[in-house]
């Protein structure tokens, strides 16, 4: 491997510096970020060593000054590149943008919609924070061509991000990225090729586009019956984002009326103050929402990030707080449509390569077909473009990943925590008139199918020698010459940078276990981690001694 100089790179970041103070002379707020980081030599290197590159969920980054962090800037450069290779691929280019409850969501949407239409690029910008979902619903009912939304998901309040979303409603993928982003890397931050003059205004998404969306999830989702659903009782919180209005509409939308709203965190805060991680996947989100659940004496609490394109559930089982994984989710979710609108032969289950094997088990009984892809639910999104594509819409039947990501039906084409929170209360309700609750019913497909325990692990690095280290580690797990992990002996090695899977190329390692467990490990595509995913069918940690004793051999 060729050595990476660092010093090198520490100098263009110190000159890159330089030159964001001088060119940024006029702009007061951007003037006194830098001053905060003259002479941090460490703060400097971060922000300046490289430039934000898309990863597996677009542009992401901490907000601040520099070329590696979200600010106008950025925004304005990125929407630039995007606007050149839109007037390359399409006749009369058109967009829609969006935009979250973080810090400066709204100021870059209104950014990017500037630069859009200073292109002469027909644009549309939502009146007010919207979720993903609707973005997706919107791209195609207005035939846009392409969707911006302005978020980092669930991340915390330090961060902000650009998802760019293709004309069928999901982000891109294949050779779009690289051609985006080859538009973008041929600006300068400050040149003129960067325009913001415009004699048009971006249009008003019509009002009534979030009625169309909420009544189109409403039909195509299966029935329930509404005295047993109004049985169960549900917390709700959104998070500080952007499902406060949208999950209300969708719960009145089918009658569904026994809630409570997590007060506090109903109204969006960029400063998220009672959830400094804003993700339905970690049980600590969750704790404004047992204190009412405490309260109110309800059933269970659920939950969707910023964006609102996850949701989470959690309950009390045995007494104890109990978060529901998002691969127990989608096995619950995959349960309940299996008994209440069984697979036609041959209908398709997507999921990722990181989400849990059980379903596979499922489709035996059935008759499902279980296809999976790479990590990101673009690609199910793509898969369900080609089918639609194909006249064959209805052979979708599920899509979801471990992520809490799901998309009950094909209305859409990019995972919904909108409806994602309506099926939750569906099922939770039928289970209550059964006398059981979710984890009851989790043990009963457990004890048919086969326990299949599933966790995450993240290992964390920073700057540039975190990425290389990160690399370094994948290149020996990829060339690892021993046959076991701790007493877990290696039954396979999928590469799936290397290997012929099918998929396209990825830099993801996955092991099987001669117990029939499985791992696969692959770095973050927008963050300085390694992710580790687990499926377990007894304890691994052996397993996870190893990992950590290999992990350290290169701090």
């Amino acid at each position: 491997m060729e050595m990476v100089d660092f010093q090198e790179i520490r100098d263009l970041a110190e000159h890159e510096y330089a030159r964001w103070k001088l060119n940024t002379a006029g702009d007061t707020e951007m003037q006194e970020e830098l001053q905060k980081i003259e002479g941090n030599e460490e703060e400097i290197f971060d922000a300046f060593y490289t430039s934000i590159r898309f990863g597996t969920s677009g542009l992401r980054g901490i907000l601040g000054p520099g070329t590696n962090r979200i600010n106008s800037y950025v925004i304005r450069r990125a929407t630039q590149g995007l606007s050149n290779y839109m007037k390359k691929n399409f006749k009369n280019p058109s967009c829609v943008v969006s935009y979250d409850s973080r810090k400066y969501s709204k100021t870059f949407a209104l950014e990017s919609a500037r630069v859009f239409t200073a292109n002469g690029i027909h644009t549309y910008i939502f009146r007010e924070l919207t979720p993903v979902p609707v973005l997706s619903y919107a791209i195609r009912e207005l035939g846009c061509d392409i969707g911006v939304m302005i978020t980092a998901s669930h991340n915390p309040k330090i961060y902000n991000g650009y998802k760019i979303f293709n004309r069928d409603g999901y982000q891109i993928v294949g050779e779009d990225p690289g051609k985006i982003l080859s538009e973008i890397d041929a600006l300068d931050y400050f040149g003129n090729d960067i325009k913001t003059e415009s004699k048009q205004e971006a249009e008003l998404v019509p009002n009534e586009l979030r009625d169309r969306f909420i009544y189109t999830m409403r039909d195509s989702m299966p029935a329930s019956d509404l005295k047993i659903m109004n049985q169960l009782k549900t917390i709700y919180t959104p998070l500080h984002g952007t499902g406060y209005k949208f999950v209300k509409a969708a719960f009145k939308a089918n009658g569904y009326t026994n809630y409570d709203i997590v007060s506090i965190q109903e109204n969006p805060d960029p400063n998220f103050p009672t959830c400094p991680v804003p993700n339905p996947e970690k049980i600590i989100a969750f704790d404004e929402g047992f204190r009412l659940l405490d309260q109110e004496q309800g059933d269970i609490i659920i939950a969707t990030d910023p964006d609102s394109d996850r949701v989470g559930c959690a309950l009390y089982h045995d007494g104890m707080r109990t978060l529901i994984t998002g691969n127990q989710l989608g096995i619950l979710m995959l349960d309940y449509l299996c008994h209440f609108l069984p697979p036609k032969p041959g209908q398709f289950v997507f999921k990722s390569i990181t989400t849990t094997p059980l379903v596979n088990k499922m489709a035996m009984k059935y008759g499902f077909r279980v296809v999976n892809t790479l990590t990101g639910f673009k690609y199910i999104g793509q898969l369900l473009t080609a089918l639609e594509d194909a006249g064959r819409k209805d052979d979708f039947y599920f899509g979801f990943e471990e992520s809490n990501s799901f998309l009950v039906r094909p209305f859409i084409h990019e995972k919904d925590g909108i409806s994602g929170a309506l099926m939750i209360v569906k099922m939770a309700a039928f289970h209550k008139s059964q006398g059981k609750d979710m984890i009851d019913r989790l043990s009963e497909i457990y004890d048919e199918f086969g326990i299949c325990k599933d966790k995450q692990r993240n290992y964390l690095f920073t700057g540039a020698e975190g990425k290389e280290k990160m690399e370094e580690i994948m290149n020996f797990l990829r060339d690892m010459p021993a046959e076991k992990f701790g007493e877990h002996r290696i039954s396979a090695l999928t590469d799936y940078e290397k290997d012929n899977t099918g998929l396209p190329k990825s830099n993801a390692l996955k092991f099987e276990f001669d117990d029939g467990s499985s791992m696969v490990i692959r770095p973050s595509g927008t963050e300085s981690k390694i992710k580790i995913y687990s499926f377990e069918t007894e304890d691994f940690r052996d397993v996870e001694r190893a990992i950590v004793k290999i992990i350290e051999k290169f701090q």
